[in-house]
C-alpha cells in the first residue's frame, strides 16, 4: 500500500534522468498529504526516491501523457485506450544521513517508489538552520543570499562564495532580463553578510551602469562601498593608465606592428628606451653594447655577402655602412657618454677605429674578397669579441631590462631616438630607406595615437616617481595606501594622476572597484581592458612568487560586463589580445586567487573557452536560437532538459546551476537596492510629459569645450541620474 506522499514508480532510468508513471489515481496531478496538498509533476519541482538508507533528489523537467489499448488473447475484444501519466525528472543530488550532496553515485532500480518531497527534505536540500549560526572563513559554505525559490515560496537560494567566484561565474540573459541587477544584488548581499569587512571586487563597465548601485559610502574603519573611476576626459578621478605599463604584446596589437619588419623594430625601441632608468637619469650600458654589437655584426655579414649578383655592390655598402656607423657619436651622445663613463673612452675609441680601418680597406679595394676581406675580419673580430664579453657580463649581473617589464620610459625619446636606432640596425644591404618604409604606417599610427585627445588617459608623457605601478595597483584593487610609500607634491603634481593622488591622499581603500569603460574609443577597448586583466592576474602571480604562503592570499573577483565586446569567440584569422589574456584568466585564475564574472548578452558571440571554464551559472531569458544552441554546447550535458525552459522566463527569474548553489532550480532574483543605471526607456511616457534634454550642455563636453551662460536651451534637466524617458523601477 503506497503511502500519501507516493506519487508513482521508476519505469526507465538512464545515467542522468528516470522516468515515472504516476498512480492511477492521481487523476488532478494533485495529492493530499499530512503536510497539506501539494502539486504534482510541477516543472522544476523536487522529487524523492529512495534507494536504501539513501535518498535520490530528482528534479522534475517534463510530464506527458501516453494512451495505450488492450487486446484480448483470443483478438475478440479491444478495450478502450487507457492513458498513462508519464514524469521525466534529472537527478541532482543525495541525501544521506541528513546532508544533500549534488550528483548521484547510486541509481534506482525499476519500480522505485516516487515520493513528493516534504519539508524537512526541503530543509535539508536548501540547508535551512534553525538558528544562526557562526560562519567558518575557511569553509563557509552557502552564505550568500541570491533570491527565493519561485517553485517552493519560503525557502532561499544561497550560494557559496567560494565556488562561485573562486571557478568562475556566468550571468547570462537577453537584454532586458535582468543581468546588471543580478550581479548588483549578488555584490550587494555579499557586502550585506555581517562578517564581511572588506572585498576585492573590480568591475570593467562597458555601459556606464554600475557606480549607482554601489554609492560611495564610508563604511567601517574608512572603507568606501566604491570607487568610481570614469572614463571621461576632464573629470578628476578620471581613468589613467600610463603607457609604460604595457608590455611588448600590447604594443605590438596597439600600434598593429605587423610580423616580419615593424613588430622587431617596435620591440628592439622599446627595449632600448625601457634601458634608460627614468627621466633625465643616465641610460644603461647596455643599450650602447648592444647597437655597437648589432651594428658590427651587420658590417661583417654585409662584407661577407657571398651572392653572386650583389658582388659589384658589396664594396659600396660597406662604406656607407661605416659612414652610418661612425655617425653615433653625434646620434647617440648620452649613452657614448655612459659606456665612456662606465668602461673608459677606450672601449667606444677602438671600435671607431676599427670602423674607420674598414673604411679605408674598403674604400681602396677594387672589389671586397680575398685578402680584403681577410682583412676587414682581422678588424672587427676583435672588437666584437671585447663587446660580446661586456653584454654577457651585464647579463650574468641582471642589469638588462626587458621589453615586457613596466618599467618608465621616456615616450618622446622612444618616437624620436630609439625607433630611428631600431630601424638603422634593422637596415639590410646598406638601405636604411628600405626599412623606413616599411614602418611607415606602423609610425603614422604611433603618431596618431600621441596625438590624438582621444587616448591621452594612455599615451600622454606622464612623469615617473617611486611606486608609482603599486600606487596603481593599490587604486585598481581596492587597497588601502600605505603611508610613506609615495612621494610628496614636488615629485608628481596633483591631477595628473588621478590614482596617485588617491593614494597619496592616504585612502582606507573601497570593497567595489568601477572602472568606466563607456566612453573608450573601440580602438582600444580590447587594449585596455586586456591591460586591466593582464596586470591584476601578474600581481597575483607575482605575489605568489614573492612568497609562497601569499598564493591567493587576496582574491579578486574581476566583473565583465558584456563580456562579448573584448572576448569574443574566434570568428576570422585576426588575433584579439583581450581573449588572449581573459581566456589565460579563465583556465589558470582560480590557482592565483583571480575570479571572473562573465556578464553577456549574446553567448554565441563569447568565447567558447571562457565559457566552458564557468562552473557556476545564472542564466535568465535567452530566444536566440544560436545562442541557445552554442550555450547547451558548453554546459554539462545533465542539465540539458533544465534549459528548454529558457525562453520563456520572466524578468528577474532566472535558473541557477552549477557547483555554487546546492541543489539547481528556478529563483526569482533578490531586489538590488539601489539598482544599477540600466532601466528601459519609457517611451510613451516621455511622448506625455514632453521631456526636452539639455542638448547644449551634452554637445559642449562632448566637444570638449565650456557652456557660455545662458546657452543651455533645457526646461527639464534631469539631474538625478534617471535616463531620459525611462523609469526609475525598471530593472535590466
Amino acid at each position: 500500500m503506497s503511502s500519501d506522499t507516493e506519487i508513482g514508480r521508476v519505469v526507465t532510468v538512464d545515467t542522468s534522468q528516470v522516468t515515472v508513471e504516476l498512480l492511477p489515481e492521481l487523476k488532478a496531478l494533485a495529492r493530499s498529504t499530512f503536510e497539506g496538498p501539494q502539486e504534482v509533476g510541477r516543472i522544476n519541482s523536487y522529487v524523492i526516491i529512495p534507494v536504501g538508507a539513501r535518498r535520490l533528489v530528482a528534479m522534475v523537467t517534463r510530464v506527458l501523457m501516453s494512451e495505450q489499448s488492450e487486446i484480448s488473447s483470443d483478438r475478440t475484444m479491444v478495450t478502450l485506450p487507457s492513458a498513462r501519466r508519464l514524469m521525466k525528472a534529472t537527478l541532482i543530488g543525495t541525501i544521506e544521513e541528513g546532508v544533500f550532496s549534488q550528483g548521484v553515485s547510486v541509481f534506482p532500480i525499476l519500480h522505485s517508489a516516487v515520493h513528493l518531497v516534504g519539508q524537512e527534505d526541503l530543509r535539508t536540500i536548501f540547508d535551512v538552520k534553525d538558528a544562526e549560526t557562526d560562519v567558518d572563513p575557511v569553509s563557509p559554505g552557502f552564505v550568500i543570499e541570491v533570491g527565493e525559490s519561485l517553485v517552493f515560496p519560503g525557502f532561499t537560494i544561497r550560494a557559496d562564495p567560494d565556488a562561485m567566484f573562486g571557478k568562475h561565474l556566468a550571468v547570462l540573459g537577453s537584454t532586458g532580463s535582468g543581468k546588471s541587477c543580478t550581479i548588483a544584488a549578488v555584490l550587494q548581499a555579499v557586502l550585506a553578510l555581517p562578517a564581511v569587512s572588506k572585498t576585492t571586487v573590480v568591475v570593467l563597465d562597458t555601459n556606464g551602469e554600475y557606480a549607482a548601485a554601489f554609492p560611495s559610502e564610508t563604511l567601517c574603519e574608512g572603507v568606501t562601498d566604491c570607487l568610481y573611476i570614469p572614463s571621461a576626459d576632464g573629470d578628476r578621478d578620471r581613468l589613467v593608465v600610463p603607457y609604460w605599463f604595457m608590455n611588448s604584446d600590447d604594443f605590438v596589437r596597439l600600434f598593429r606592428a605587423r610580423e616580419g619588419l615593424q613588430a622587431p623594430v617596435l620591440l628592439r625601441a622599446l627595449r632600448l628606451a625601457r634601458a634608460v632608468a627614468g627621466e633625465g637619469a643616465e641610460a644603461d650600458p647596455i643599450v650602447i653594447l648592444e647597437v655597437l654589437r648589432t651594428a658590427t655584426e651587420k658590417l661583417l655579414a654585409t662584407a661577407e655577402n657571398t651572392s653572386p649578383n650583389q658582388q659589384w655592390a658589396i664594396k659600396n655598402n660597406v662604406v656607407q655602412a661605416c659612414d652610418e656607423n661612425l655617425g653615433f657619436r653625434t646620434a647617440l651622445p648620452d649613452e657614448v657618454a655612459v659606456l665612456d663613463a662606465t668602461y673608459g673612452a677606450e672601449v667606444f675609441a677602438e671600435w671607431e677605429a676599427a670602423i674607420q680601418a674598414v673604411r679605408a680597406t674598403a674604400h681602396a679595394a677594387t672589389q671586397i674578397g680575398g685578402p680584403t676581406l681577410m682583412q676587414i675580419r682581422q678588424d672587427l673580430e676583435p672588437v666584437l669579441a671585447n663587446l660580446n664579453s661586456l653584454v654577457a657580463e651585464l647579463g650574468d649581473e641582471e642589469t638588462t631590462v626587458s621589453a615586457d617589464q613596466p618599467s618608465y620610459f621616456n615616450r618622446t625619446q622612444l618616437l624620436e631616438k630609439y625607433l630611428a636606432t631600431a630601424m638603422r640596425e634593422q637596415a639590410e644591404s646598406g638601405n636604411p630607406g628600405r626599412v623606413r618604409e616599411a614602418c611607415g604606417p606602423m609610425l603614422l599610427r604611433i603618431r596618431r595615437f600621441v596625438e590624438d585627445r582621444r587616448f591621452r588617459f594612455l599615451m600622454t608623457q606622464f612623469p615617473d616617481a617611486a611606486n608609482v605601478l603599486a600606487a596603481f595597483i593599490r587604486d585598481i584593487l581596492g587597497l588601502e595606501s600605505v603611508d610613506g610609500t609615495l612621494a610628496g607634491d614636488d615629485e608628481i603634481e596633483a591631477g595628473v594622476l588621478p590614482f596617485y593622488d588617491r593614494q597619496r591622499a592616504g585612502t582606507k581603500g573601497s570593497n567595489v572597484v568601477v572602472v568606466d569603460l563607456s566612453l573608450l574609443s573601440s580602438e582600444v577597448l580590447e587594449n585596455v581592458a586586456a591591460l586591466l586583466g593582464r596586470l591584476i592576474l601578474e600581481f597575483q602571480q607575482r605575489l605568489g612568487d614573492t612568497d609562497p604562503a601569499a598564493r591567493g592570499s587576496l582574491p579578486v573577483v574581476l566583473v565583465l560586463e558584456e563580456a562579448q565586446n573584448y572576448i569574443p569567440e574566434r570568428r576570422s584569422s585576426e588575433e584579439s589580445i583581450s581573449r588572449a589574456v581573459f581566456e589565460r584568466i579563465a583556465r589558470e585564475g582560480r590557482k592565483y586567487g583571480l575570479g571572473l564574472v562573465v556578464a553577456s548578452q549574446r553567448p554565441s558571440e563569447l568565447s567558447r573557452t571562457v565559457l566552458s571554464q564557468c562552473s557556476s551559472f545564472i542564466v535568465h531569458r535567452l530566444q536566440n536560437p544560436e545562442d541557445l544552441r552554442y550555450f547547451r554546447e558548453v554546459v554539462p550535458g545533465v542539465y540539458e532538459a533544465l534549459l528548454e525552459q529558457l525562453p520563456a522566463l520572466a524578468a528577474r527569474c532566472a535558473l541557477v546551476f552549477g557547483e555554487f548553489v546546492r541543489a539547481p532550480g528556478l529563483v526569482r532574483i533578490r531586489e538590488a537596492c539601489p539598482t544599477p543605471r540600466s532601466r528601459d526607456p519609457r517611451f510613451y511616457r516621455s511622448w506625455v510629459d514632453g521631456v526636452k534634454p539639455d542638448v547644449e550642455r551634452v554637445c559642449a563636453d562632448w566637444e570638449n569645450r565650456p557652456v557660455p551662460v545662458g546657452e543651455s536651451g533645457s526646461e527639464n534637466d534631469v539631474t538625478d541620474g534617471t535616463p531620459l524617458g525611462a523609469d526609475a523601477g525598471d530593472p535590466e
